[in-house]
């Protein structure tokens, strides 16, 4: 009876701790957005010189640096300034970890949403249009800034999955010609024809997501891939006006619920000429929440902020032969993602 009390009890503990979490997760909110260690990082700081170059309180901000010592961003020194601490280098701009753009995403995009889960269960809506009272595409293209720093995110998330990816693709070096749909700037697109010097390819999105993808793809010079790319801008829900021997759809159809998905298949099967094929890349839902609850996580994710969903295998062999297209495999990568592969039925 103690050890199931004893245990409890830890599983209590270790709830509250998940409740406090939302401490951390806004002082580092603050500091990425208020660039503080990025200006710590030249060199140690008073509170009234940072509150001076920022425009802040002095008297607060010293409260708020106290609070970043505590969870190692920050160190207070003997003379009464503050440091950047060796943690803290990940919040910096331009740092590997991402992290600054990722918190910024997280508490100013997602946060509000997930805590009005209880509209989307309500309604069936996802809670983001409940808060923000529009889509999450329309809200990122209305604000400029937040739509740019998701998309900076993404490509640098998509870079770190291309290589398990490029390895099990291999269907990219029997091609000529790829087509990546709903593919935003290209990102992993870019990675896959550095990888196949012979492959051309085509990028198809928003207006908004091609007109970034143009500087994004000039900056790869040396492999010259704006000169091998094409840019096409469309509604993916209207019609795909692209012709390729490979389409690939990176983490697209989660976005969207059933209908929308369907809509989707069926534009890329009326553009895919005979011998072409899709490849579907996504998390794929586990049969058991215990299987993968990083899985269960994204369905999730998708429910509260765009109203689509993660799907199992089974889920999406029906969506393509609604759509006229045949499931032939589906191969796991070493980054949680699987290919799920399609040709023309």
């Amino acid at each position: 009876m103690s050890g199931s009390s004893s245990g409890q009890d830890a599983f209590e503990e270790g709830l509250r701790l998940k409740l406090e979490a939302y401490h951390e997760a806004a002082l580092l909110y603050a500091a990425a957005k208020l660039g503080l260690p990025d200006r710590l990082a030249d060199g140690a700081s008073t509170p009234e010189q940072l509150a001076r170059a920022l425009h802040l309180s002095a008297s607060h901000l010293i409260r708020f640096l106290r609070g970043l010592c505590t969870i190692g961003i920050c160190e207070e020194l003997a003379d009464g300034k503050f440091a950047l601490a060796p943690g803290g280098q990940c919040l910096r701009s331009g740092s590997p970890s991402r992290l600054a753009e990722k918190v910024q995403i997280v508490v100013g995009q997602y946060w509000a949403p997930w805590a009005d889960l209880v509209s989307t269960l309500k309604t069936g809506k996802p809670a983001f249009e409940d808060v923000f009272g529009t889509s999450i595409a329309d809200w990122r293209g209305k604000h400029a800034e937040q739509g740019k720093l998701f998309e900076s995110y993404v490509i640098g998330e998509t870079f770190d999955q291309t290589g398990a990816i490029i390895e099990v693709l291999e269907s990219a070096a029997e091609a000529t010609r790829v087509a990546e749909i709903g593919g935003g700037c290209g990102s992993l697109l870019a990675a896959l024809l550095i990888a196949h010097p012979h492959l051309t390819g085509v990028v198809f999105d928003r207006t908004r997501l091609i007109e970034m993808a143009k500087p994004f793809l000039e900056g790869f010079g040396l492999f010259h891939l704006i000169d091998r790319i094409e840019l096409v801008a469309g509604n993916l829900l209207a019609v795909i006006p692209v012709r390729a021997d490979l389409y690939l759809l990176k983490g697209v159809l989660q976005q969207w619920n059933d209908d929308a998905a369907s809509t989707i298949l069926r534009n890329c099967r009326k553009a895919m000429p005979d011998g072409a094929r899709l490849v579907i890349i996504e998390r794929l839902l586990p049969e058991r929440a215990s299987n993968d609850p990083a899985a269960i996580m994204l369905d999730l994710h998708m429910m509260a902020i765009t109203g689509g969903r993660a799907r199992s295998l089974e889920d999406f062999e029906r969506l393509l032969s609604a759509a006229g297209l045949r499931l032939e495999k589906a191969t796991p990568t070493n980054s949680g993602l699987a290919l799920i592969e399609a040709v023309p039925r």
